[in-house]
């Protein structure tokens, strides 16, 4: 996406912030505006009007903002604390109950984005993203339940675990939104499908272990990175090796996959078409966040994670701009 469109995404999302009171204080804008949230949706919609990639980006940013208040505010560390906190949330999307009776500051954040998103989107759109939001509440109720308990997964636990608290899925959702390409339902590739998303999670997941550790261990948090230090015994830059190796792996896996999924046969020739635009939205968003978290201001970084990150297969293509300014939410 050309540099001036990310430039009116990122200054819509910052004049949202300010207004949905996400930001207070100018050190926390300068926060947001360092974590370079437009070249993460912009080089996963490449071509997307701004307007949409905007909406996409105020996401991220509530995203990352209800991250911050459970991993680098403590929350959660009373118990109840974070349930208390969660439940607002949960109830903006219980079926039938509307988002007018929600009064919880950040709860009427999530109602006037969900609003503005699930509008024109499908009945299994708008169950699958519920589906997905809540699992990671639910996966976040469990993690600060863990750490309250001083307790410590073994690997495999640990993974599956993680799967479900990076929020991958639930952006995933909402680019489809974004990007005009919804998942594709149909029981010939729901299995498929499902494992090519759950490689992005995994993939996104361990490549975000590797950027935050530094951060994680100041906050006294589990990451990928300490737990294979701590199953195998070895050192933390042999851990972050082995880490690395995992994360090309398991995009080894993705890349077999998508190409199954675009070139098999599968479908009717226009749904195969739905097909391929899902599955090239979902390898941008991957490619696009391998890329954002070396450039992005939200982690101290590890001098290897700046400099020999995860490789990276394809560059977003040029876009036009969209919609002007003046239309942003």
């Amino acid at each position: 996406m050309p540099s001036d469109s990310l430039a009116l995404v990122r200054d819509a999302m910052l004049r949202w912030a300010r207004r949905a009171g996400l930001v207070a204080e100018p050190g926390e804008e300068r926060r947001l505006a360092a974590m370079r949230l437009q070249v993460l949706v912009g080089g996963a919609l490449p071509q997307g009007d701004v307007a949409d990639v905007a909406l996409a980006a105020q996401w991220a940013a509530f995203i990352c903002w209800v991250d911050d208040q459970i991993d680098r505010r403590g929350l959660g560390s009373v118990p109840g604390e974070l349930e208390q906190f969660t439940a607002p949330l949960r109830q903006v999307l219980a079926p039938g109950e509307g988002t007018s009776g929600v009064a919880a500051a950040h709860a009427v954040v999530l109602s006037r984005l969900w609003e503005r998103t699930a509008a024109g989107m499908s009945a299994p759109w708008r169950a699958r993203f519920t589906t997905d939001y809540l699992d990671f509440l639910d996966a976040c109720e469990q993690e600060v339940a863990l750490r309250r308990s001083g307790a410590r997964l073994p690997l495999t636990a640990y993974l599956a675990l993680r799967r479900r608290t990076i929020t991958l899925l639930p952006m995933l959702d909402v680019l489809e939104h974004a990007g005009h390409a919804e998942f594709v339902e149909d029981p010939r590739v729901d299995a498929q499908l499902r494992d090519l998303r759950w490689a992005v999670a995994d993939v996104v997941g361990w490549a975000n272990d590797l950027a935050s550790a530094v951060d994680d261990k100041a906050a006294g948090q589990d990451n990928l990175v300490a737990v294979l230090a701590r199953q195998d015994g070895c050192t933390t830059d042999e851990a972050r090796t082995r880490v690395t190796a995992m994360i090309e792996e398991r995009r080894a896996g993705f890349t077999t996959a998508a190409a199954d999924l675009r070139t098999g046969p599968l479908l009717s020739a226009d749904r195969q078409e739905d097909l391929r635009r899902y599955v090239d939205l979902v390898e941008r968003f991957m490619t696009s966040t391998l890329h954002w978290l070396t450039v992005t201001g939200r982690f101290h970084l590890h001098p290897e994670t700046m400099h020999h990150p995860p490789s990276t297969s394809r560059g977003p293509a040029p876009a036009s701009a969209g919609r002007p300014a003046d239309e942003l939410n």
